[in-house]
């Protein structure tokens, strides 16, 4: 097995859980909800290490989420206070748009975002609505918004989502009346059904992935510590235990690269821890073709 770093502290103020997105394997950037409810931002770059904090505005309300679609390219969405969903875009050589555009006329979210792009220019959003059902909305490259459907589950704060091929979305999600986390797999137009990948979990997920066949998920167990299992091509590692470490709210994580996964908290004093993983190059060999489901 590869080795994890130690934690850091990367500072600030923040009240909600990270999102982190890579738009190339040099840089990295993590969003999160600060004090005065609005979008609190960090990048790091090879070479440079990382930015002072930043601001995109707000106010906006739960969890926000943050997805690269294109090498040049970063958008967040966050609920507005009104519980629209709004979404502010970065591009190379324009920087952050000034305003938050409102992505839905109808259609509410009513927990944080989640979002994957399974292919250049896509991106499927994930939300609950008031009654705790999972949302699913496509953005397809050249074209605009699909409206928001109800795709079955009922589960509870936000999910988490990640693509390793063309057309694949896997979305993870905890449970509205048990604490055990749930798996389903978007391939093309079809979903798969929910599986149960865990239980005693009292946090909502994280998810990475650094390729074909690897899926790396996060959550935490009762005692508050950290959980994490993998799929590696062939089947479910058990779940490890990767320490208690004063940490609140779900987990962030990203993969830069093969091997590689960039993983975040909230700590309870309200700023930002980092850790990295350092696959061992046995694992990049993953021998599998199976589905995950």
């Amino acid at each position: 097995m590869g080795t994890w770093s130690d934690w850091e502290s990367l500072g600030g103020a923040i009240i909600s859980a990270p999102s982190v997105a890579s738009r190339v394997k040099e840089r990295l950037t993590v969003v999160a909800r600060d004090t005065k409810n609005k979008v609190a931002i960090r990048s790091y770059t090879d070479g440079s290490g990382w930015s002072e904090w930043g601001g995109l505005g707000g106010p906006v309300t739960y969890d926000p989420a943050i997805i690269s679609a294109k090498p040049d390219l970063y958008t967040v969405y966050a609920a507005g206070s009104n519980q629209n969903v709004y979404r502010k875009s970065y591009t190379d050589g324009s920087g952050w748009a000034t305003d938050w555009t409102k992505t839905y006329d109808v259609g509410t979210a009513w927990a944080g975002i989640a979002a994957a792009s399974s292919r250049e220019g896509r991106i499927d959003m994930f939300t609950l609505n008031s009654t705790n059902q999972v949302q699913h909305g496509t953005y397809l490259p050249g074209g605009s918004w699909q409206p928001l459907n109800n795709i079955g589950g009922t589960m509870q704060g936000t999910m988490a989502a990640a693509s390793w091929s063309s057309g694949r979305v896997d979305l993870i999600a905890r449970g509205a009346a048990t604490n055990t986390l749930w798996h389903r797999v978007l391939s093309g137009s079809t979903w798969s059904k929910w599986r149960d990948i865990g239980s005693n979990i009292i946090s909502g997920p994280a998810v990475a992935t650094w390729g074909p066949d690897r899926l790396d998920v996060f959550a935490k167990g009762r005692e508050h510590q950290i959980q994490h299992r993998f799929w590696n091509g062939q089947s479910w590692s058990e779940w490890k235990d990767l320490g208690i470490s004063h940490t609140d709210d779900n987990l962030a994580a990203v993969s830069r690269a093969p091997g590689n996964i960039e993983l975040f908290a909230r700590g309870r004093d309200n700023k930002l821890y980092h850790r990295t993983y350092t696959a061992d190059p046995s694992e990049l060999d993953n021998g599998g073709v199976n589905d995950a489901n």
